[in-house]
Protein backbone atom coordinates (compact mmCIF):
# COMPACT_ATOMS: atom_id res chain seq x y z
CA UNK A 1 0.00 0.00 0.00
CA UNK A 2 1.22 3.36 -1.12
CA UNK A 3 1.14 5.82 2.39
CA UNK A 4 1.72 9.65 2.05
CA UNK A 5 5.00 9.06 3.35
CA UNK A 6 6.51 6.90 0.65
CA UNK A 7 4.65 9.37 -2.04
CA UNK A 8 6.80 12.40 -0.33
CA UNK A 9 9.67 9.91 -0.33
CA UNK A 10 9.61 9.35 -4.31
CA UNK A 11 8.61 12.94 -5.04
CA UNK A 12 11.72 14.47 -3.26
CA UNK A 13 13.73 11.80 -5.58
CA UNK A 14 12.11 13.10 -8.73
CA UNK A 15 12.37 16.79 -8.28
CA UNK A 16 16.22 16.65 -8.48
CA UNK A 17 16.06 14.38 -11.49
CA UNK A 18 13.59 16.31 -13.40
CA UNK A 19 15.46 19.54 -12.58
CA UNK A 20 18.73 17.64 -14.17
CA UNK A 21 17.02 16.64 -17.15
CA UNK A 22 15.41 20.25 -17.75
CA UNK A 23 18.90 21.65 -17.33
CA UNK A 24 19.91 19.09 -19.98
CA UNK A 25 17.44 18.98 -22.73
CA UNK A 26 17.39 22.71 -25.19
CA UNK A 27 15.12 25.43 -24.22
CA UNK A 28 11.83 25.57 -25.89
CA UNK A 29 11.84 21.74 -26.66
CA UNK A 30 9.12 19.54 -25.82
CA UNK A 31 10.60 17.06 -23.43
CA UNK A 32 11.82 20.26 -21.57
CA UNK A 33 8.41 21.50 -21.10
CA UNK A 34 7.06 18.33 -20.17
CA UNK A 35 9.98 17.24 -17.88
CA UNK A 36 9.53 20.45 -16.19
CA UNK A 37 5.34 20.00 -15.59
CA UNK A 38 6.35 16.77 -14.44
CA UNK A 39 8.80 17.96 -12.01
CA UNK A 40 6.47 21.01 -10.63
CA UNK A 41 3.40 18.44 -10.45
CA UNK A 42 5.98 16.32 -8.01
CA UNK A 43 6.95 19.51 -6.05
CA UNK A 44 3.18 20.56 -5.52
CA UNK A 45 2.73 16.94 -4.47
CA UNK A 46 5.09 17.12 -1.95
CA UNK A 47 3.98 20.09 -0.80
CA UNK A 48 0.14 19.11 -0.21
CA UNK A 49 1.66 16.01 1.36
CA UNK A 50 3.07 17.99 3.99
CA UNK A 51 0.08 20.40 4.49
CA UNK A 52 -2.07 17.55 4.72
CA UNK A 53 0.21 15.95 7.33
CA UNK A 54 -0.48 18.70 9.74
Amino acid sequence: MITFHALGYYGLYGIPLGLIVCRITPAGSTARRITARITLAALLLVAAIVALSY
